[in-house]
């Protein structure tokens, strides 16, 4: 009988320390974590997030990027277009019969000049040449009969483009009178005032034939022959 006794107060310490322990784990429940919410709740949230979204416009709304070029170019027919001062919207007229015939009388005439100092300036070397003396006569008379030649080329040139004109070239030397001397110094004194004056008569008619080549050509290399003439005589003065 004492055996059952202490069996029964054993098993009963069992059962009485079972039930402390379902408390134990009943106190320990609460402290876990909550359980996560609802999918219906998860997906309303989903839902109203969504709305808060602005709504992008469509591609259909825009205008095609050609549209907006075309649009940006295309000029206004009510505003008149604006040219620059040097660009005329129409081909320039040409110039009338009575202004061409104006034009080449007055270059023809400046030409005649131009002829006239040539012819001068003929007579004039060929007569220094001769008249030339001493120790210079070696250099200066080879230097005027030179110049005689240039001359005749020049008017020669000046002659032709007269004819193409159809004007009438003069046959008589300017009238400039030629200084007879025998002086070297005053020959080429007299030398450097007919190279000056051709060559200003020349430098009158460049502008006048820019618009012609072959014309333009042949008077810019007299000119330029002129030019180098009166530098030769200004150095032979020692200038």
């Amino acid at each position: 009988m004492p055996k059952k006794t202490a069996a029964s107060k054993k098993g009963a310490m069992t059962s009485r320390d079972a039930g402390p322990k379902k408390a134990a784990r009943a106190k320990k429940a609460p402290t876990r974590k909550p359980a996560a919410e609802p999918i219906d709740d998860m997906m309303d949230d989903m839902m109203d997030d969504e709305m808060t979204v602005p709504v992008k416009k469509t591609a259909g709304a825009k205008k095609p990027a050609g549209a907006r070029k075309a649009a940006a170019v295309e000029p206004d027919e009510s505003e008149e277009m604006d040219f620059p001062d040097d660009v005329a919207p129409e081909a320039p007229a040409r110039k009338s019969a009575p202004a061409r015939k104006a034009g080449s009388a007055k270059l023809v005439q400046l030409l005649n000049q131009s002829l006239g100092w040539e012819l001068r300036a003929q007579a004039m070397y060929a007569h220094y040449a001769a008249y030339v003396k001493g120790l210079e006569s070696i250099t200066l008379a080879e230097h005027f009969e030179g110049e005689v030649t240039e001359s005749l080329g020049h008017a020669k040139k000046v002659r032709d483009i007269i004819a193409a004109l159809g004007g009438e070239a003069v046959s008589t030397r300017d009238g400039t009178e030629i200084v007879h001397t025998e002086d070297t110094r005053e020959m080429l004194e007299e030398a450097l005032k007919t190279e000056s004056a051709a060559a200003a008569a020349y430098r009158k008619i460049v502008p006048l034939v820019k618009d012609h080549p072959v014309f333009y050509h042949a008077i810019y290399h007299i000119l330029k022959d002129e030019t180098a003439a009166v530098i030769e005589v200004e150095t032979l003065l020692g200038r």
